[in-house]
């Protein structure tokens, strides 16, 4: 895995080395001998299932919902913003810029990019005059990218300026009422020799031409299942939820203050949520007060529709007692998924959410506290089957986590401890820029290699957890 990432990332570096070779030949010296220009590239990896209108999306459906649509979405945000400080206490701001309608297949900020191993946007960055990077300097580059009007408006570094002193930690937090929703972010070590900005990935990695990686900050997750029953020891089914007992409302960026540490950006297994929710909004199975927190419902009446004796319930159109493709009268909850945002084919039934990490606690695993429990409820919102969730290979997911905390609040740094990876099959915490995923779903075209569960025959559910998200899709510096 790490070796493939490393070629991954030297493929992208050379592209882009090459796509900006122009500009970088320039003369960098005005007759004064003062700095003139440096430049640096920003790249988005966007592989996938593609929104409609090709590459890019459907400005409707983005504006509306952007689910996960597969096992390797395509990243959809519109702005994106860098901020570059002084390495040094205090770290006085000599940068910032806000790129928007990123992903704007029509707008000319960033423009398309393809290698053999992926695909996606890129823009040149070019610095002049009093902008330019100092020689002999040490700097920490910051970027973060996001959609505009998530997490209650949420801005990048606001109200710092070039010439502050940027002395914060960047945090997001989930609204009252919303929902946690994808959102990028990462540093890197700059400095300048011969007029040339430089970075490492890591301790180990080679010099390279200002180079920086971000990576999802939230989890994702994903159900796709097919030949849903009808009905469960005599009860009609309505709606598959998934739940979770545990959830945070806040997003901690690792390492967004002055000059802490920028390889925090690059540890594995980070679980950086904080503010822990306490409104429960449903229970598990036999629970007589809610415990737990609704990941996803899938609306059986919405895929399924035509019942007209009990329009909460699904129509099994051939009355066979499965909800599947025999039934004609299958489509896409557009309510859920609006046109373009998915592609299914018939009889399957989906559900999604970007979920903030968590950490499961060692009494958490001895009380036998299942991480998710998946359950199909009657008409009444009643349990009537449930699966507590299986994590596939939990043993090797991870041998340590991360946990990135903020004791002190936003004007406190970041604390990182390393803790021990207690999971078992139920209880296992979530960390970012993971995807688990029930069922197989691949890109829109694809549909030969789709692979919902059969939910009349599974007996567990199991959970797969998937690392493509740290490589198929970062934000690449260069």
């Amino acid at each position: 895995m790490k070796l493939y990432r490393l070629k991954y990332l030297a493929g992208i570096a050379l592209m882009l080395l090459s796509a900006c070779s122009d500009s970088s030949s320039l003369d960098t010296e005005g007759q004064s001998g003062k700095l003139q220009q440096q430049t640096f590239s920003v790249a988005v990896e966007s592989v996938g299932e593609l929104f409609e209108g090709g590459e890019g999306v459907n400005p409707a459906a983005v504006a509306s919902r952007r689910p996960i649509s597969s096992v390797t979405p395509t990243q959809t945000f519109d702005k994106l913003s860098i901020l570059i400080v002084e390495y040094q206490s205090p770290a006085k701001v000599v940068y910032k810029k806000t790129i928007d309608n990123w992903s704007n297949p029509d707008n000319k900020a960033s423009i398309p990019w393809s290698t053999e191993d992926g695909q996606g946007r890129y823009a040149t960055i070019t610095l002049t005059g009093d902008e330019c990077l100092e020689e002999g300097k040490t700097y920490m580059a910051y970027v973060i990218g996001y959609q505009s009007g998530t997490y209650g408006g949420y801005e990048p570094f606001k109200g710092v300026e070039v010439g502050d002193y940027y002395n914060q930690t960047e945090t997001v937090t989930v609204p009252n009422g919303g929902y946690a929703e994808e959102v990028f972010a990462g540093a890197e070590i700059f400095w300048v020799e011969d007029g040339v900005i430089l970075s490492k990935l890591s301790g180990e990695a080679e010099v390279r031409h200002g180079q920086m990686v971000a990576r999802r900050h939230v989890a994702g997750t994903f159900g796709y299942f097919t030949r849903v029953p009808v009905l469960v020891n005599g009860n009609a089914v309505a709606k598959l939820r998934l739940v979770a007992t545990k959830s945070n409302r806040t997003v901690i960026f690792g390492g967004f203050r002055s000059v802490d540490d920028a390889f925090d950006f690059h540890k594995d297994n980070v679980i950086n949520g904080m503010n822990p929710r306490m409104d429960y909004d449903c229970a598990l199975a036999g629970s007589a007060v809610n415990n737990a927190f609704s990941v996803y419902e899938v609306d059986l009446c919405k895929w399924f529709p035509g019942n007209t004796e009990n329009g909460l319930l699904p129509l099994d159109m051939n009355g066979d007692g499965y909800l599947d493709s025999a039934d004609t009268n299958w489509r896409t909850d557009e309510e859920a998924y609006p046109e373009g945002t998915i592609s299914l084919p018939r009889g399957t039934v989906f559900g999604d959410s970007f979920w903030i990490s968590v950490v499961m606690t060692q009494e958490d695993v001895d009380a036998g506290v299942p991480t998710f429990q998946m359950q199909m409820l009657d008409a009444g919102g009643k349990v009537i089957k449930y699966w507590d969730v299986v994590l596939r290979n939990y043993e090797t997911a991870g041998e340590n986590r991360t946990l990135v905390s903020l004791p002190e609040g936003e004007n406190g740094r970041t604390v990182i401890t390393e803790l021990d990876n207690i999971d078992t099959e139920t209880c296992f915490s979530i960390v970012r820029n993971r995807l688990y995923t029930m069922g197989e779903k691949n890109q829109s075209q694809n549909y030969g290699e789709d692979e919902p569960i059969d939910l009349s025959t599974a007996g567990v559910l199991v959970l797969d957890a998937r690392h493509e998200w740290q490589i198929m899709n970062s934000i690449i510096f260069n």
